[in-house]
Formats: structure tokens, sequence, C-alpha cells
């Protein structure tokens, strides 16, 4: 993508929620990965909730503002995540609204994405992401104003793009992204996502232990991988290396692949994936890792 175009893609299918009360961040610092009672008003992080064993039931992007923290999440996880989390709140004081039909949700992406949304007057929340592994952010806007914000972004210069565009992008950089890489079946450190949503000095939250123990036992038996190919790969597709299968293609567009593979599968290997001659290009995020900004 040219550093100067910035595309935009309506996300407003995504669940979101908003968590208000003097011990919203006391309580989410309790119940998932990330830490939370420090988070200041315009902050941005990453958290994913596990299992008592370590392995994900969901995962999140969370924004503080000046009287509430919300967060967003794919729309495979509106069935769970809003009942999952609730059943943790007790006595705390805290109030968990669904706010998924009430705010309009757009992702800018492009190194100029503050300097457009700026541009355009937007009368939005800002919420900064990685996860596309470029720069990019979402606007919250009100779900009666989000027509006008978007006709007021494409003029002031933001393309129309598709969710197979972004998932071009993402894929290239190498970025996991929960139902493809991350699922319930999955630990963070599989997925690669510890480093920006697991917390490994706060207190006790639930699957503390199990994450401890796999961040001092040094390894997990997967890993994220980046593949490619001369011709198309597919989701889902075997990986196997010298005729034994390590893995599984995860994501796909084009000759790009992601995939969770054996760990000990070295960089620069040679893969087939299905019928698909692949290489192993590799590990993680392509470097450096993409900061919000």
């Amino acid at each position: 993508m040219s550093s100067h175009r910035v595309v935009l893609v309506d996300r407003s299918e995504r669940g979101k929620l908003s968590f208000t009360g003097p011990q919203r961040g006391w309580f989410l610092h309790q119940v998932v990965t990330q830490a939370f009672e420090d988070i200041l008003p315009g902050e941005a992080r990453d958290a994913a909730m596990i299992t008592a064993h370590g392995r994900m039931t969901a995962y999140f992007e969370a924004l503080a503002t000046e009287d509430s923290i919300l967060c967003h999440f794919e729309p495979e996880l509106r069935p769970t995540l809003p009942a999952e989390i609730g059943r943790y709140v007790f006595v705390t004081q805290v109030a968990i609204t669904d706010v998924t039909d009430d705010y309009g949700l757009v992702l800018l992406a492009g190194q100029d994405w503050r300097d457009l949304a700026a541009g355009a007057g937007a009368a939005a929340v800002v919420h900064p992401t990685s996860a596309l592994g470029t720069p990019a952010g979402y606007l919250w806007a009100a779900r009666p104003e989000l027509d006008l914000l978007v006709s007021s972004l494409q003029e002031a210069g933001a393309e129309a793009a598709t969710e197979d565009d972004l998932e071009g992008i993402r894929i290239a950089n190498g970025v996991p992204r929960w139902g493809r890489e991350m699922n319930p079946k999955t630990f963070p450190q599989e997925a690669g996502i510890d480093d920006l949503a697991v917390h490994y000095d706060k207190g006790c939250y639930l699957g503390q232990e199990a994450m401890a123990k796999i961040h001092f036992r040094g390894k997990v038996n997967r890993a994220l991988y980046r593949l490619e190919s001369e011709v198309g790969l597919e989701p889902g597709a075997e990986v196997r290396l010298d005729g034994q299968k390590v893995g599984v293609v995860t994501s796909a567009r084009g000759g790009r692949a992601l995939g969770l593979l054996r760990y000990t599968v070295e960089p620069g290997a040679e893969v087939s994936a299905g019928r698909v001659e692949a290489r192993v290009t590799g590990k993680g995020p392509r470097e450096p890792a993409a900061a919000r900004s």
C-alpha cells in the first residue's frame, strides 16, 4: 500500500461493549490477560480471555475514554463474549453494556490515517489498532452519524476498500486474527500475541498460572509462521515438511498465507501446503513489528 494512501472499511458489524463505573479498569484487570488498572484516557490495549489452562476464549481491542472503557471484537464472538465476561462481575462497581447497535465502527489504514481523520473533521472516538501490522485506527461514531462520517472521510481522500484488501495487508504483515489464527484451542503464545496482549507482571487473573508456566518454560508446540508460494494458497491446507505434517494454513490470500506450524520449523524451509509447494518466509509478524500510530 502506498505510504500516502489511506483506505477505509466499515466494520460496524463487530461486537462492541462499554464498561462504566468506578471499578471498570480494576474489573478488567482481574479477568483478562492485559493490565487495565493504569490505563489512561485515549490509550488503546488489546487483551485475551483465557481458560484456567491458558487456552483462549476471546480476543478484543479496548480503548479508555474519560468515563468508560470501550472494546470491540470479531462478530463471531458476539453470542459468547458479553455473557462470558459478565459472569465475573459479582459485586464489582462496573456496568457492562452491549453497544453493538449504538455505534458504527470505521477502520482507516495507511501512514496518514490520523491526519485524514482530523482533516475530515470527524466527530468520532479515535481508537488506534495494530490489527493489520500497519498504521491504522478505528473511528467510533454514533450509528445515526455513520453515513456522514464515511462520506466526510471519502471526501477527505480515504479510498473505499474491501475486507479482502484488508486481509491481504494483514496476512502480508503476519498479524493473527480471531477465528483464523486464534480460536478456543489456541494459547496466546502460539498466535504470537503475548507481547501485545499479555501482561506477565500483573496480579492474579484467570489462567495466569498457565501463562506463567508457558512463559518461563520458553516455548509452545506451535507458532505462527508466514508462507509464500508462486500459486494460490488455501486456508485449511495441511502443511508438510519432508513428508511429515507440521501444521495447517490458517489464512491465505493469493500466494501469501499464515499458518500454525510446529515450533521446530525453520524460516526458509520448503514445504507443501495441500498440493502446493510453498516456502516458510518467517515466524510471527514482519520485522520491525508495526506499532500503533
